[in-house]
């Protein structure tokens, strides 16, 4: 009875409402569909069909002729009347020279239109012919169900989801912006309004997920966290292949050219056309696609500016939907697998928390620009952040929508906002956006004690296996301070370590806090800390397994920090440390020895990070992308004036950078250097991170690679009192043997220098120095199985040992993802 009146209500409907007609154009020989063909209709209307050739046709009378024209094939007409259900064409290639308006017929003539395209993107670029602009925008992000209905159990939480995906959206977010850009290439985006159907809170991660690029010039397009090649960038001709298929009528004629990627197995790639102006050969309007697991479709409109004779975006849509099956997309950094919107766990996970949930689902967004100055030359303020939410963004009245939208509101909107409550309370979802969160910097949420991941086992050659809890309190305990703490357990050693602290708010904003804090543990001898940059979660830390050469601390420090601009962290600490040994090991210092001694100390250390992108809210500073080169520094003066046995000073600096392309290869350098000078004790003087176990024979030095460390230095074998180091990786994009199997070839190269000034002041113990220079080279093979491969490393040069044993090193590698 329910199926009938369902088909009832279907054909009712279409009867009120008119028809819309499904269909494919096809080649009728080699029946492979043919994207972006012309259908016309009723007297000039006009449709194109998308990538896999399929199409949907409004018929508004009872009957009507239909128009299928594409370059290169023979014209066609179709008689459709409301009895059509499906319409598949099949059109026949025509071999005579196609006519154009091209300039030469000696070579293809699109290849020259987009040549000339790609030289006039100086000038038709607005990030590069204008010296600054600004705009507003107003953006619509939806989630929505596009069938209209779904299969789901009959419990609460179910119900809720249901009531709400029929009678209004699965999640909406409203945002009004303002854009600046200047000559020195400064991009900045001020949220002045932003609103979250059923969330307290917005979710700040969504305005970083590049929903609307701005331009299709650059070498790389980036949409949804994923770069794909730039129609238009220098090298267009080695990832794309294009074809004329028109060119428009108006005051302003365009070239409609068809292009789709050359390569996809290597470099991502979209397919789509460019309407190209014919005087200038700036874009007009581009739409792409991508077929596959998903469907993904962007279209971008732009608007003709005579005064400055250039055409800015004026609209941009994107769309993402469950596709057919087929290849994978890259889409949010993850692929997409079927019937699913993305593989891994992201926002629709965190929304719905259910599989069944997202099968039926797309992905809307759209936006619109308006307010548009092409001569701004004024101050962009705070131009550390790429976004910067106003203060009172989150706060904004319904007059405010009302009078800010510029895309209809429908009732399916109003009822998204009155009713999707629900479906975040039942589903948890404010928890959900907390958990990963506090995973993603390595704590779990329980209440209001975020537990610390790395506390809670570890195990290395001394302490064996090491067992604790510890944490720190949330904003559920106060959003003025927290307080945190530790204890773990060595069951080899059998002894206790502690720690506690907390950690005063000063300013959210700026990252202002005020810090004390105590510890009795253990540190490796010779490590060096830099005190920003180091929080990184990792499940495993493979040098710390075969450490073996520690030294007792008790010390008592207090610290402030401070965010200068969103790029530049500072800590500034006062510290009193007493130092004990726990190998047979003592510092000759004025002729007399020392195995226990106290240090005073001031440090201060920055992370800069030039080139990466930060959302600044209201409350805190969100990284939204970790770019390259960064810097890390670190400085520290003990003194010997305050009650400390030694006085000296110690520097380090890193330099990381990665260069990350278009076919998933990238190369990595880690350059780093450290300085020490005055009475420097064994235990803080610096190693080079070696990571060779020093037993005899290569498989009972068998262990796990780290990214950093010199795997073919056995450990304890070199210190130095000055050093610099240089890392060097390259991994080659990866071999597509299978969805699951993708293993990935890196090379490395090693090398490090040092020098000490006087060995003889450190007793009981025998080392070398870098003075001559440290050279390795190795290999891995990574991802062969769940995150686990294989890697080897040979020495070689100044520190070359006589058997091929003792300078080759045979290793686990390891990557995992949370």
């Amino acid at each position: 009875m329910r199926s009938t009146l369902i088909v009832f209500l279907f054909f009712l409907s279409a009867g009120l409402f008119g028809q819309t007609i499904p269909g494919r154009v096809i080649n009728k020989q080699t029946k492979e569909p043919l994207a972006y063909a012309k259908i016309e209709w009723n007297e000039g209307r006009q449709i194109l069909t998308n990538i896999d050739g399929s199409f949907e046709l409004p018929l508004e009378k009872d009957r009507d002729s239909i128009s299928f024209s594409y370059v290169g094939y023979k014209t066609i007409k179709v008689q459709i009347s409301k009895d059509t259900r499906y319409l598949q064409v099949g059109m026949t290639p025509a071999y005579e020279q196609l006519e154009t308006v091209m300039i030469s017929n000696e070579r293809d003539p699109a290849e020259v239109l987009i040549e000339k395209a790609i030289r006039n993107r100086e000038k038709n670029d607005p990030e590069k012919v204008l010296s600054g602009f600004k705009y507003r925008s107003y953006s619509k992000f939806i989630i929505d169900n596009e069938s209209g209905g779904m299969s789901m159990q009959a419990d609460s939480t179910s119900a809720a989801i249901r009531t709400i995906i029929n009678e209004g959206r699965a999640y909406l977010s409203e945002k009004v912006s303002e854009h600046y850009f200047s000559a020195n290439n400064i991009h900045k985006e001020e949220v002045l309004g932003i609103q979250t159907a059923g969330f307290k809170k917005p979710v700040y991660k969504i305005l970083g997920m590049e929903l609307h690029p701005l331009s299709l010039y650059k070498h790389n397009y980036k949409l949804y966290k994923t770069e794909y090649a730039g129609p238009l960038a220098t090298n267009a001709f080695k990832n794309y292949q294009y074809k004329i298929l028109d060119t428009t009528s108006g005051e302003r004629p365009a070239y409609v050219v068809y292009f789709n990627p050359r390569r996809e197995e290597v470099v991502a790639g979209l397919e789509g056309i460019l309407y190209l102006d014919t005087i200038s050969l700036g874009i007009q309007k581009a739409k792409a696609q991508l077929l596959g697991e998903i469907r993904l479709e962007v279209e971008h409109d732009y608007k003709y500016y005579p005064a400055k004779d250039v055409w800015f975006p004026s609209e941009q849509s994107t769309k993402i939907r469950p596709g057919s099956g087929g290849k994978e997309i890259a889409v949010f950094g993850g692929t997409i697998t079927l019937g699913t919107v993305q593989q891994k766990k992201g926002v629709l996970d965190l929304i719905f928390g259910s599989e069944e949930v997202s099968k039926n689902l797309f992905l809307n967004s759209l936006t619109t620009n308006y307010e548009v100055d092409l001569d701004y030359d004024g101050e962009i303020k705070n131009p550390g952040a790429a976004i910067d939410v106003y203060a009172k963004a989150t706060s904004r009245d319904s007059l405010y929508w009302v009078e800010n939208r510029k895309i209809d509101f429908t009732e399916r909107d109003k009822a998204t906002r009155e009713k999707v409550d629900s479906i975040i309370q039942a589903g948890n979802v404010e928890r959900k956006i907390q958990v990963k969160q506090a995973i993603a910097s390595g704590y779990y949420p329980v209440g209001f004690w975020d537990v610390d991941l790395s506390r809670i086992f570890k195990f290395n050659n001394y302490e064996g296996i090491r067992l604790g809890f510890g944490g720190k309190t949330n904003d559920k305990f106060s959003d003025d301070f927290n307080l945190n703490g530790y204890t773990t357990y060595g069951f080899k050693d059998e002894v206790l370590k502690y720690g506690a602290g907390t950690e005063l708010y000063l300013n959210k904003k700026t990252g202002t806090s005020l810090n004390f804090s105590f510890e009795r543990d253990i540190r490796e001898t010779a490590s060096f800390h830099y005190l920003k940059g180091q929080r990184t979660f990792a499940i495993l830390q493979p040098r710390f397994v075969n450490i073996n050469f520690y030294y007792n601390y008790r010390k008592y420090a207090s610290s402030v920090e401070h965010r200068i601009t969103p790029k530049l962290d500072m800590e500034l600490q006062v510290a009193r440390e007493e130092i004990w040994q726990i190998r047979q090991y003592s510092f000759l210092h004025n002729g007399t020895e020392y195995r226990d001694y106290d240090l005073s100390s001031l440090s201060l250390s920055f992370l800069w990070r030039p080139f990466s992108k930060f959302l600044n809210t209201p409350e805190s500073n969100i990284i939204l992308e970790k770019n390259f080169p960064q810097f890390t520094g670190h400085i520290e003066q003990s003194f010997s004036s305050f009650d400390g046995t030694f006085n000296f000073t110690r520097i380090g600096l890193k330099a990381e950078h990665e260069i990350r392309r278009l076919d998933r290869s990238r190369t990595e350098f880690i350059l780093e250097g450290n300085y020490g000078f005055g009475d420097l004790p064994l235990t803080h003087t610096f190693h080079a991170n070696p990571n060779n176990p020093g037993r005899e024979g290569v498989f009972r030095r068998f262990s796990i690679a780290g990214r950093n460390g010199f795997e073919t230095m056995f450990f304890n074998e070199f210190f130095s009192e000055r050093q610099a180091s240089l890392h060097v990786r390259h991994q080659l994009r990866p071999f597509l043997i299978s969805d699951h199997f993708q293993p990935e070839l890196v090379f490395i190269s090693r090398h490090a220098i040092g020098d000490f000034d006087n060995m003889a002041k450190h007793q009981n113990i025998t080392f070398n120095t870098l003075n001559h220079g440290y050279s390795e080279a190795g290999i891995e093979l990574n991802k062969i199985l769940a995150g686990l491969g294989l890697g080897a490393a040979y020495r070689y040069g100044a520190y070359h040992r006589e058997t091929f044993k003792d300078n080759f090193a045979l290793k686990f590698t390891l990557q995992l993802q949370l």
